[in-house]
Protein backbone atom coordinates (compact mmCIF):
# COMPACT_ATOMS: atom_id res chain seq x y z
CA UNK A 1 0.00 0.00 0.00
CA UNK A 2 1.38 3.56 -0.88
CA UNK A 3 2.09 6.00 1.24
CA UNK A 4 -0.09 9.04 2.08
CA UNK A 5 1.36 11.67 0.52
CA UNK A 6 4.58 13.23 2.15
CA UNK A 7 6.09 17.11 1.35
CA UNK A 8 9.05 16.57 -0.30
CA UNK A 9 8.70 12.90 -2.30
CA UNK A 10 10.79 12.89 -5.00
CA UNK A 11 10.67 10.53 -7.80
CA UNK A 12 12.82 9.45 -10.20
CA UNK A 13 11.61 7.67 -13.33
CA UNK A 14 14.61 5.79 -14.46
CA UNK A 15 15.55 4.07 -18.41
CA UNK A 16 17.82 1.62 -16.47
CA UNK A 17 18.56 0.70 -13.27
CA UNK A 18 21.66 2.60 -11.17
CA UNK A 19 24.49 0.61 -12.12
CA UNK A 20 27.41 2.50 -10.57
CA UNK A 21 30.24 0.17 -10.84
CA UNK A 22 29.29 -0.54 -14.47
CA UNK A 23 28.50 3.45 -15.43
CA UNK A 24 29.48 6.98 -14.93
CA UNK A 25 25.88 7.70 -15.63
CA UNK A 26 24.89 5.30 -12.99
CA UNK A 27 26.93 6.91 -10.71
CA UNK A 28 25.86 10.19 -11.32
CA UNK A 29 21.95 9.39 -11.02
CA UNK A 30 22.92 8.41 -7.65
CA UNK A 31 24.83 11.50 -6.99
CA UNK A 32 21.29 13.29 -7.70
CA UNK A 33 19.41 11.07 -5.38
CA UNK A 34 21.90 11.48 -2.54
CA UNK A 35 21.44 14.94 -2.94
CA UNK A 36 18.02 15.45 -2.96
CA UNK A 37 18.05 13.08 0.39
CA UNK A 38 20.41 15.38 1.80
CA UNK A 39 17.74 17.74 1.65
CA UNK A 40 15.30 16.28 2.99
CA UNK A 41 13.10 14.49 -0.03
CA UNK A 42 11.83 10.89 0.35
CA UNK A 43 13.36 9.44 -2.52
CA UNK A 44 11.76 6.57 -4.70
CA UNK A 45 13.02 4.81 -8.01
CA UNK A 46 10.78 3.33 -10.48
CA UNK A 47 11.75 2.05 -13.92
CA UNK A 48 10.88 0.13 -16.63
CA UNK A 49 14.01 -2.22 -16.94
CA UNK A 50 14.52 -5.61 -15.78
CA UNK A 51 16.55 -5.50 -12.56
CA UNK A 52 20.55 -6.89 -13.14
CA UNK A 53 22.53 -8.47 -10.44
CA UNK A 54 25.17 -5.03 -10.94
CA UNK A 55 22.70 -2.75 -10.03
CA UNK A 56 23.16 -0.60 -6.69
CA UNK A 57 21.71 -1.43 -3.58
CA UNK A 58 20.04 2.40 -2.89
CA UNK A 59 18.16 1.88 0.04
CA UNK A 60 15.63 4.24 -1.65
CA UNK A 61 12.07 2.85 -2.64
CA UNK A 62 12.31 0.57 -5.89
CA UNK A 63 9.55 -0.05 -8.35
CA UNK A 64 8.44 -1.64 -11.40
CA UNK A 65 6.35 0.10 -13.92
CA UNK A 66 5.33 -0.65 -17.23
CA UNK A 67 5.32 1.57 -20.27
CA UNK A 68 2.23 2.21 -22.41
CA UNK A 69 -0.02 0.68 -19.33
CA UNK A 70 -2.59 2.98 -17.84
CA UNK A 71 -1.93 1.23 -14.14
CA UNK A 72 1.23 3.83 -13.91
CA UNK A 73 -1.50 6.83 -13.72
CA UNK A 74 -3.32 5.21 -10.53
CA UNK A 75 0.06 4.18 -9.16
CA UNK A 76 1.97 7.55 -9.40
CA UNK A 77 -1.48 9.61 -8.40
CA UNK A 78 -1.71 7.88 -5.53
CA UNK A 79 2.34 8.43 -5.19
CA UNK A 80 1.59 12.28 -5.52
CA UNK A 81 5.44 12.74 -5.53
CA UNK A 82 6.18 17.07 -5.44
CA UNK A 83 9.29 16.52 -7.30
CA UNK A 84 10.28 13.96 -10.68
CA UNK A 85 13.17 13.78 -12.37
CA UNK A 86 12.90 11.91 -16.03
CA UNK A 87 16.37 9.68 -16.81
CA UNK A 88 17.12 10.64 -20.74
CA UNK A 89 14.32 12.29 -22.54
CA UNK A 90 13.27 8.65 -23.67
CA UNK A 91 11.48 8.14 -19.88
CA UNK A 92 9.94 12.15 -20.43
CA UNK A 93 8.30 11.12 -23.72
CA UNK A 94 7.12 7.60 -22.13
CA UNK A 95 5.10 9.01 -18.53
CA UNK A 96 5.86 12.64 -18.56
CA UNK A 97 2.62 13.38 -20.11
CA UNK A 98 0.88 10.43 -17.51
CA UNK A 99 2.69 12.73 -14.73
CA UNK A 100 1.27 15.64 -16.26
CA UNK A 101 -2.07 14.43 -15.95
CA UNK A 102 -1.91 13.01 -12.58
CA UNK A 103 0.47 15.18 -10.82
CA UNK A 104 0.05 18.66 -12.15
CA UNK A 105 1.83 20.15 -9.52
CA UNK A 106 4.57 18.15 -9.70
CA UNK A 107 8.31 20.11 -10.80
CA UNK A 108 9.24 17.78 -13.29
CA UNK A 109 13.66 17.77 -14.07
CA UNK A 110 15.20 16.17 -17.11
CA UNK A 111 18.46 15.20 -16.62
CA UNK A 112 20.23 14.68 -19.65
CA UNK A 113 23.34 13.09 -18.32
CA UNK A 114 24.59 13.81 -21.72
CA UNK A 115 23.59 15.87 -24.34
CA UNK A 116 22.48 12.47 -26.41
CA UNK A 117 21.85 13.91 -29.82
CA UNK A 118 25.29 16.07 -29.80
CA UNK A 119 26.98 12.66 -28.97
CA UNK A 120 24.57 10.95 -31.30
CA UNK A 121 25.56 13.63 -34.14
CA UNK A 122 29.41 13.55 -33.80
CA UNK A 123 29.03 9.39 -33.78
CA UNK A 124 27.01 9.87 -37.45
CA UNK A 125 29.55 12.86 -38.66
CA UNK A 126 32.52 10.43 -37.47
CA UNK A 127 30.82 7.35 -39.68
CA UNK A 128 30.08 9.49 -42.60
CA UNK A 129 32.90 11.71 -42.87
CA UNK A 130 30.02 14.18 -42.94
CA UNK A 131 30.21 17.82 -41.57
CA UNK A 132 28.43 18.32 -37.78
CA UNK A 133 24.26 17.97 -38.24
CA UNK A 134 23.14 19.14 -34.55
CA UNK A 135 19.90 19.36 -36.27
CA UNK A 136 18.23 16.18 -36.70
CA UNK A 137 15.27 14.16 -35.61
CA UNK A 138 16.76 12.96 -32.19
CA UNK A 139 17.46 16.60 -31.51
CA UNK A 140 14.15 17.58 -32.01
CA UNK A 141 12.89 14.90 -29.63
CA UNK A 142 15.14 15.77 -27.23
CA UNK A 143 14.58 19.74 -27.12
CA UNK A 144 11.02 19.04 -26.73
CA UNK A 145 11.69 16.65 -23.74
CA UNK A 146 13.78 19.78 -22.43
CA UNK A 147 10.89 22.35 -23.24
CA UNK A 148 8.11 20.30 -21.49
CA UNK A 149 9.97 19.89 -18.22
CA UNK A 150 10.25 23.00 -15.38
CA UNK A 151 14.07 22.41 -15.35
CA UNK A 152 16.51 20.14 -17.54
CA UNK A 153 20.28 19.48 -15.55
CA UNK A 154 23.19 19.67 -17.75
CA UNK A 155 26.68 18.10 -17.24
CA UNK A 156 28.42 20.26 -19.22
CA UNK A 157 28.76 24.11 -20.02
CA UNK A 158 29.59 23.46 -23.45
CA UNK A 159 26.16 21.52 -23.94
CA UNK A 160 24.36 24.44 -22.13
CA UNK A 161 25.54 26.80 -24.26
CA UNK A 162 25.22 24.57 -27.53
CA UNK A 163 21.98 24.83 -26.14
CA UNK A 164 21.50 28.16 -25.69
CA UNK A 165 23.20 29.56 -28.86
CA UNK A 166 21.61 27.22 -31.88
CA UNK A 167 18.08 25.84 -30.54
CA UNK A 168 17.20 28.80 -28.72
CA UNK A 169 16.66 27.44 -24.52
CA UNK A 170 17.19 30.62 -22.36
CA UNK A 171 19.16 29.88 -19.43
CA UNK A 172 16.55 29.89 -16.53
CA UNK A 173 15.49 26.31 -17.97
CA UNK A 174 18.81 24.89 -17.28
CA UNK A 175 21.07 24.58 -14.37
CA UNK A 176 24.73 23.06 -14.57
CA UNK A 177 25.26 20.21 -11.95
CA UNK A 178 28.73 18.36 -13.16
CA UNK A 179 29.83 14.57 -11.15
CA UNK A 180 30.45 15.71 -7.33
CA UNK A 181 32.85 14.52 -5.02
CA UNK A 182 32.56 14.74 -1.60
CA UNK A 183 36.40 14.02 -0.62
CA UNK A 184 39.79 14.73 -2.85
CA UNK A 185 42.60 12.90 -2.42
CA UNK A 186 46.08 14.24 -1.41
CA UNK A 187 48.08 12.92 -4.40
CA UNK A 188 51.04 11.60 -1.53
CA UNK A 189 48.49 9.20 0.12
CA UNK A 190 48.37 6.98 -3.23
CA UNK A 191 51.25 4.78 -4.91
CA UNK A 192 53.24 6.81 -6.61
CA UNK A 193 55.37 6.99 -9.82
CA UNK A 194 57.76 3.73 -9.16
CA UNK A 195 54.73 1.87 -7.57
CA UNK A 196 52.55 1.99 -11.10
CA UNK A 197 52.97 0.47 -13.93
CA UNK A 198 51.12 -0.35 -17.71
CA UNK A 199 48.21 1.54 -18.53
CA UNK A 200 44.65 0.83 -18.09
CA UNK A 201 41.03 1.74 -19.71
CA UNK A 202 38.55 1.98 -18.35
CA UNK A 203 34.37 2.10 -19.78
CA UNK A 204 31.16 0.22 -20.15
CA UNK A 205 31.32 -1.30 -23.30
CA UNK A 206 27.37 -0.40 -23.68
CA UNK A 207 28.43 3.10 -24.55
CA UNK A 208 29.14 3.76 -27.99
CA UNK A 209 32.33 6.35 -27.80
CA UNK A 210 34.07 3.45 -25.42
CA UNK A 211 33.79 0.68 -28.21
CA UNK A 212 34.94 2.94 -30.34
CA UNK A 213 37.30 4.48 -28.14
CA UNK A 214 38.66 0.80 -27.58
CA UNK A 215 38.93 -0.48 -31.54
CA UNK A 216 40.64 2.94 -32.54
CA UNK A 217 43.08 2.61 -29.64
CA UNK A 218 44.10 -1.07 -30.18
CA UNK A 219 44.16 -0.31 -34.32
CA UNK A 220 46.19 2.82 -34.13
CA UNK A 221 47.94 3.79 -31.16
CA UNK A 222 48.67 0.60 -29.02
CA UNK A 223 51.15 -0.85 -32.00
CA UNK A 224 52.66 3.08 -31.72
CA UNK A 225 52.54 2.87 -28.18
CA UNK A 226 53.86 -0.64 -27.34
CA UNK A 227 56.53 0.33 -30.12
CA UNK A 228 57.86 2.79 -27.70
CA UNK A 229 57.29 1.07 -24.23
CA UNK A 230 58.36 -2.51 -25.09
CA UNK A 231 56.87 -4.79 -22.19
CA UNK A 232 54.17 -2.65 -21.23
CA UNK A 233 50.92 -3.33 -21.20
CA UNK A 234 47.49 -2.21 -22.19
CA UNK A 235 44.41 -3.53 -19.56
CA UNK A 236 41.37 -2.57 -20.75
CA UNK A 237 38.20 -2.23 -18.13
CA UNK A 238 34.58 -2.15 -18.94
CA UNK A 239 31.28 -3.88 -18.06
CA UNK A 240 29.44 -5.89 -20.91
CA UNK A 241 32.54 -6.99 -23.03
CA UNK A 242 30.75 -8.74 -25.55
CA UNK A 243 32.39 -10.69 -28.55
CA UNK A 244 32.89 -7.43 -30.66
CA UNK A 245 35.08 -5.95 -28.14
CA UNK A 246 36.80 -9.32 -27.49
CA UNK A 247 38.51 -9.49 -30.63
CA UNK A 248 40.88 -7.31 -29.25
CA UNK A 249 42.11 -9.34 -26.57
CA UNK A 250 45.64 -9.95 -28.09
CA UNK A 251 47.92 -11.00 -24.76
CA UNK A 252 51.22 -11.60 -27.18
CA UNK A 253 50.79 -8.12 -28.09
CA UNK A 254 50.40 -6.53 -24.79
CA UNK A 255 46.81 -5.68 -24.60
CA UNK A 256 43.91 -7.77 -23.11
CA UNK A 257 40.18 -6.76 -22.20
CA UNK A 258 39.82 -7.82 -18.52
CA UNK A 259 35.87 -6.95 -18.18
CA UNK A 260 34.20 -5.60 -15.02
CA UNK A 261 35.82 -4.14 -12.41
CA UNK A 262 34.06 -3.71 -9.01
CA UNK A 263 36.52 -0.90 -7.58
CA UNK A 264 37.58 1.40 -10.45
CA UNK A 265 39.35 3.34 -7.88
CA UNK A 266 41.45 0.78 -6.08
CA UNK A 267 42.23 -0.91 -10.19
CA UNK A 268 43.27 2.30 -12.11
CA UNK A 269 45.49 3.20 -8.75
CA UNK A 270 48.01 0.45 -10.19
CA UNK A 271 48.39 1.83 -13.19
CA UNK A 272 50.82 4.64 -14.43
CA UNK A 273 48.62 5.78 -17.07
CA UNK A 274 44.77 5.98 -17.43
CA UNK A 275 44.12 6.51 -21.36
CA UNK A 276 40.69 7.81 -22.63
CA UNK A 277 41.34 7.76 -26.27
CA UNK A 278 37.72 9.74 -27.20
CA UNK A 279 36.83 10.40 -30.73
CA UNK A 280 32.87 11.13 -30.02
CA UNK A 281 30.53 11.44 -27.09
CA UNK A 282 29.29 14.24 -25.06
CA UNK A 283 28.84 15.36 -21.13
CA UNK A 284 31.37 14.24 -18.47
CA UNK A 285 33.85 11.55 -18.77
CA UNK A 286 33.56 9.37 -15.64
CA UNK A 287 36.78 7.24 -16.76
CA UNK A 288 38.99 10.63 -15.94
CA UNK A 289 37.26 11.71 -13.12
CA UNK A 290 38.17 8.07 -11.61
CA UNK A 291 41.65 8.60 -13.11
CA UNK A 292 42.14 11.88 -11.30
CA UNK A 293 40.88 10.05 -8.12
CA UNK A 294 43.16 7.62 -8.31
CA UNK A 295 45.95 9.64 -8.50
CA UNK A 296 46.63 8.15 -11.94
CA UNK A 297 47.63 10.87 -14.66
CA UNK A 298 45.27 10.52 -17.82
CA UNK A 299 46.11 10.82 -21.53
CA UNK A 300 43.11 12.04 -24.07
CA UNK A 301 41.57 13.76 -26.58
CA UNK A 302 39.79 17.02 -26.64
CA UNK A 303 36.72 15.59 -26.83
CA UNK A 304 37.62 13.60 -23.80
CA UNK A 305 38.99 16.86 -22.38
CA UNK A 306 35.70 18.52 -23.30
CA UNK A 307 33.47 20.27 -20.00
CA UNK A 308 36.36 18.24 -17.40
CA UNK A 309 38.87 21.20 -17.68
CA UNK A 310 40.47 24.15 -19.94
CA UNK A 311 42.59 22.81 -23.04
CA UNK A 312 45.41 24.00 -21.29
CA UNK A 313 45.36 22.89 -18.05
CA UNK A 314 46.23 18.82 -18.80
CA UNK A 315 50.03 19.06 -18.77
CA UNK A 316 50.01 18.53 -22.28
CA UNK A 317 48.69 18.98 -25.62
CA UNK A 318 46.05 17.78 -26.99
CA UNK A 319 45.30 15.52 -30.11
CA UNK A 320 43.63 12.49 -31.40
CA UNK A 321 46.73 12.14 -33.87
CA UNK A 322 47.87 8.51 -33.14
CA UNK A 323 51.17 9.26 -33.63
CA UNK A 324 50.89 11.93 -31.43
CA UNK A 325 49.16 10.36 -28.45
CA UNK A 326 51.23 7.74 -28.48
CA UNK A 327 54.37 9.70 -28.18
CA UNK A 328 52.55 11.99 -25.00
CA UNK A 329 51.42 8.76 -23.38
CA UNK A 330 55.48 7.01 -23.69
CA UNK A 331 56.70 10.10 -22.32
CA UNK A 332 54.89 10.93 -19.32
CA UNK A 333 55.39 7.16 -18.73
CA UNK A 334 58.82 7.08 -18.47
CA UNK A 335 59.17 10.82 -17.39
CA UNK A 336 58.81 10.59 -13.68
CA UNK A 337 58.68 15.16 -13.50
CA UNK A 338 56.14 15.02 -16.17
CA UNK A 339 54.27 12.19 -14.67
CA UNK A 340 53.66 14.18 -11.80
CA UNK A 341 53.13 16.96 -13.77
CA UNK A 342 49.94 15.63 -15.00
CA UNK A 343 49.05 13.88 -11.47
CA UNK A 344 49.02 17.38 -10.08
CA UNK A 345 47.43 18.81 -12.85
CA UNK A 346 44.08 16.37 -12.78
CA UNK A 347 43.85 17.10 -8.55
CA UNK A 348 43.93 20.86 -9.36
CA UNK A 349 41.03 20.49 -11.51
CA UNK A 350 38.89 18.07 -9.11
CA UNK A 351 39.32 20.94 -6.90
CA UNK A 352 38.32 23.65 -9.05
CA UNK A 353 35.62 21.75 -10.92
CA UNK A 354 33.79 19.03 -9.10
CA UNK A 355 33.82 20.06 -5.14
CA UNK A 356 30.79 18.68 -3.98
CA UNK A 357 29.42 21.40 -1.49
CA UNK A 358 28.72 24.71 -3.78
CA UNK A 359 27.72 22.61 -6.57
CA UNK A 360 24.73 20.85 -4.37
CA UNK A 361 23.81 24.07 -1.96
CA UNK A 362 23.02 25.42 -5.96
CA UNK A 363 20.88 22.18 -7.15
CA UNK A 364 18.54 22.24 -4.30
CA UNK A 365 18.46 26.29 -4.44
CA UNK A 366 17.48 26.39 -7.51
CA UNK A 367 14.97 23.33 -7.36
CA UNK A 368 13.49 25.50 -4.51
CA UNK A 369 13.29 28.70 -6.38
CA UNK A 370 10.95 26.90 -9.39
CA UNK A 371 9.31 24.90 -7.00
CA UNK A 372 8.10 28.19 -4.98
CA UNK A 373 7.23 30.25 -7.71
CA UNK A 374 6.01 27.43 -10.17
CA UNK A 375 2.88 28.79 -11.81
CA UNK A 376 5.26 31.96 -12.99
CA UNK A 377 8.13 29.81 -14.09
CA UNK A 378 5.72 27.92 -16.32
CA UNK A 379 4.13 31.07 -17.66
CA UNK A 380 7.60 32.20 -19.10
CA UNK A 381 7.86 28.67 -20.91
CA UNK A 382 5.33 29.41 -23.46
CA UNK A 383 7.25 26.34 -25.95
CA UNK A 384 6.43 24.22 -22.89
CA UNK A 385 2.62 24.99 -23.17
CA UNK A 386 2.82 25.07 -26.71
CA UNK A 387 4.46 21.56 -26.76
CA UNK A 388 2.14 20.24 -23.82
CA UNK A 389 -1.61 21.32 -25.00
CA UNK A 390 -0.50 19.51 -28.77
CA UNK A 391 1.15 16.32 -26.74
CA UNK A 392 1.89 13.76 -29.70
CA UNK A 393 0.17 16.01 -32.76
CA UNK A 394 -3.11 14.98 -31.17
CA UNK A 395 -5.23 16.75 -33.20
CA UNK A 396 -3.58 14.65 -36.41
CA UNK A 397 -3.92 11.41 -34.53
CA UNK A 398 -7.81 12.17 -33.31
CA UNK A 399 -8.95 12.96 -37.27
CA UNK A 400 -6.86 10.07 -38.43
CA UNK A 401 -8.87 7.78 -35.54
CA UNK A 402 -12.11 9.32 -36.58
CA UNK A 403 -11.51 8.47 -40.29
CA UNK A 404 -10.41 4.99 -39.43
CA UNK A 405 -13.27 4.50 -37.27
CA UNK A 406 -15.60 5.69 -39.91
CA UNK A 407 -14.28 3.20 -42.28
CA UNK A 408 -15.25 0.48 -40.21
CA UNK A 409 -18.49 -1.42 -41.52
CA UNK A 410 -21.75 -0.15 -40.00
CA UNK A 411 -20.62 3.39 -39.84
CA UNK A 412 -20.46 4.05 -43.78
Amino acid sequence: MLPTTVSNRALLIAKQWPEPASTAAGRRTLDILDLLSDAGYIIEIASPAQPTPFQAHTGYSEHQIEVNDSSFDDWVRALDPTLVIYDRFMMEEQFGWRVRAQCPRAVTLLDTSDFHSLREARHLALKTGQPLNLFHPVAEREIAAMARCDLTIMISRVEMDLLKTHFGLPDWQLHYLPFLVREIPQPDTLPGFAEREHVAMIGGFKHAPNRDAVSWFAETVWPQLRALLPGVECHVYGAYADHAMQRFHAPKAGLRIIGRTDDALATLARYRLNLAPLRFGAGQKGKILDGWLAGTPTITTPIGAESMAADDAWGYPLTEEPDLFAKIAADIYQNRERWQTVRDAGTRALVTNFSHAPHARAFIARVDSVAADLDAHRNRNIWGRILRRTEHRAEEFMSRWIEAKNQLPGNR
